[in-house]
């Protein structure tokens, strides 16, 4: 058998076994980091960008082996200096022009499917560089909480051991962030194995919205907002005053990525213990509704929310999540008859001929759950008499009350 014949085979045993697995992404933060370690990340992030600005320079460029790549010209100025490539490893040099290659490859996609499409840009920094091989572009020391880099090292990496032990590693990427360094590696696991969940609760409904963000088809509902701070704003005026070109707007540039990284944790820290609550329900019902089109009417309080993100992580990671077409109508169909009514956004409950008189986002969100189940208004039995059990409310009050950017509404 050749080396290519094996190499397909290897692919195509890959390709089975990941049918039966999920992919998990693991943040470690690289830390106890001395000088030269760090000059060593620094230097390997800015050959990075000197290697991608001087492939895109000129596509003929890509048809060079990558790892063969030792110097590359850079432009300083008005004029070009060549500079060489000292840290970057070769299998690091040729993923980073595969890359440049999937992104020609997306563009001339869209343009195809008659998208207005432009071109690719200098970079003026690299903030991910890829490790395509475990093993061997880089490798986990699990005894030590050590992580190996090709040509950079070895470093102390915090957040080992959140990786199982059944794990299945796979590639990886260094990140650079204003808070630091970070290493996001690729797992993939069984299906079948979610962790030690107890699920508290059968199917829910969830009727996502402006004024709450989302409401359960058990009454209950989630607000969370994370709003722009006064650092914030005060550094954003900073920045517009400054003179472009200068130290000094380039170390304003850097405390605003700083300051924006914080939001979006604080963001995410909130998505992820929404997440953390649903995934504790038997199944998950929600509306594909068009986010993008909220934030043209509502703008920051669909922004600092994130409920788009929010939506396509639940639909993502979440196994047991049952979308609804968002042509389907929820907001003004009764529950228990199916009648449409005409509610404006004034109108906070629904009151029908039939007897049933509701909150609209309850209302909805129940709606939304018969359907998602495939349900007729006659088949709906019991769904109409939505209770909160104890141990659905602790685990809201446990989970959802420990981000002080949350806010719970229980039902009365």
């Amino acid at each position: 058998m050749t080396r290519a014949e094996r190499i397909k085979n290897t692919l195509q045993k890959t390709k089975q076994r990941r049918k039966a697995q999920r992919p998990v992404v693991y943040e470690l933060k690289l830390q106890n980091l001395s000088k030269r370690k760090t000059e060593a990340l620094r230097k390997a992030f800015l050959e990075a960008k000197w290697l991608y600005n001087w492939l895109i320079s000129d596509a003929e460029r890509l048809n060079i082996p990558a790892n063969k790549v030792s110097i590359v010209d850079v432009k300083i100025g008005d004029t070009y200096e060549q500079r060489e490539l000292a840290v970057l490893g070769s299998q690091i040099k040729q993923e980073i022009a595969d890359r440049l290659k999937d992104n020609f490859r997306t563009l001339k996609k869209l343009k195809e499917n008659g998208h207005k499409v432009g071109t690719l840009k200098h970079k003026r920094f690299v903030n991910s560089i890829p490790l395509k091989q475990y093993g061997v572009t880089y490798s986990l020391d699990f005894a030590r909480n050590r992580v190996r880099i090709q040509k950079l090292g070895k470093f102390r990496a915090l957040g080992l051991c959140q990786i199982p032990a059944e794990a299945e590693i796979a590639n990886a990427v260094l990140v650079q962030k204003p808070s630091g360094y970070y290493l996001h590696v690729t797992c993939y696991l069984p299906k079948n194995s979610h962790g030690s969940q107890n699920p508290i609760g059968s199917a829910v409904g969830i009727d996502f919205g402006v004024n709450s963000k989302l409401t359960l088809s058990n009454g209950l509902k989630i607000d969370f907002e994370v709003r722009e701070t006064p650092r914030l704003k005060r550094l954003q005026r900073k920045l517009a005053r400054s003179q472009k070109g200068s130290r000094n707007r380039e170390k304003i540039r850097f405390l605003l990525r700083k300051e924006y990284e914080k939001q979006n944790n604080r963001r995410r820290d909130a998505q992820n213990k929404v997440l953390a609550f649903l995934k504790l329900c038997d199944a998950v019902v929600f509306q594909d509704d068009n986010v993008k089109g909220w934030a043209k009417l509502f703008g920051r309080q669909v922004h600092s929310s994130g409920i788009g993100g929010l939506k396509s992580r639940l639909r993502a990671s979440l196994e047991t999540a049952i979308s609804v077409n968002r042509t389907e109508t929820t907001t003004g169909e009764c529950f228990v008859c199916g009648k449409e009514h005409r509610l404006s956004l004034s109108d906070r409950a629904i009151e029908c001929s039939c007897g049933w008189k509701c909150d609209r986002d309850v209302n909805a969100a129940l709606v939304i759950l018969r359907k998602g189940l495939g349900l007729d208004p006659e088949q709906a039995v019991g769904l109409d008499r939505p209770e909160l059990k104890p141990p659905e409310r602790e685990a809201a009050a446990r989970i959802l009350g420990s981000s002080p950017y949350i806010r719970v509404s229980f039902p009365q």
